[in-house]
């Protein structure tokens, strides 16, 4: 049974599957020492995740939008993070965006959901740091190896992650889950 604690630390991914009648995959909550390579490298900072994720997989960033739900203060998606050049699935997200932070020109990138957030973060110069709240090792799920396209099961790694702006104003809050490195390339 999912505890309170465990329902706000994977918010917004338990919205997104229990909407689609999902049930979550077993999961366990790790410290960050706990994350293996490469992994760790790639979840446990406080950096952006777009950056890392184009030098790992040696490409750029595009969005793919699963499912997205918006109000004029909160816009909330369902993603999967592709390598561009080659469509490689490399992340899985679940993010929910505070609108009110953002206008003109950069919460309409936002909305033509195109690209990720860090990126778009990055490219106007906002400033911005992650707190990871938790990270997360996933038991082999058949949505997932769907998202990923993995022939074979597979287990998972994540994050729950808040991105905060100015005056530690909450912009996101994320829950973004790997590739697994170890899974040949389409």
């Amino acid at each position: 049974m999912i505890t309170a604690h465990e329902t706000e630390l994977l918010y917004p991914l338990t919205l997104f599957w229990q909407t689609g009648g999902h049930a979550l995959p077993e999961y366990t909550v790790l410290d960050g020492e706990a994350v293996p390579e490469p992994y760790r490298g790639l979840l446990v900072h406080n950096g952006d995740m777009t950056s890392r994720l184009e030098k790992f997989w040696r490409g750029d960033i595009v969005l793919e939008v699963l499912h997205r739900e918006h109000t004029p203060e909160v816009y909330r998606r369902e993603v999967v993070l592709h390598i561009e050049q080659t469509d490689l699935p490399v992340e899985y997200g679940a993010i929910e965006i505070d609108l009110s932070a953002f206008d003109g020109e950069l919460r309409q990138l936002i909305l033509e959901q195109h690209l990720p957030l860090g990126g778009l973060l990055n490219r106007f110069a906002i400033r911005y740091r992650s707190e990871p709240k938790g990270f997360i090792k996933l038991g082999a799920d058949a949505v997932m190896q769907r998202v990923f396209r993995l022939p074979e099961t597979h287990e998972f790694y994540g994050r729950c992650n808040v991105l905060l702006g100015d005056h530690d104003r909450a912009l996101a809050r994320i829950v973004e889950v790997l590739r697994p490195a170890e899974a040949a390339p389409l």
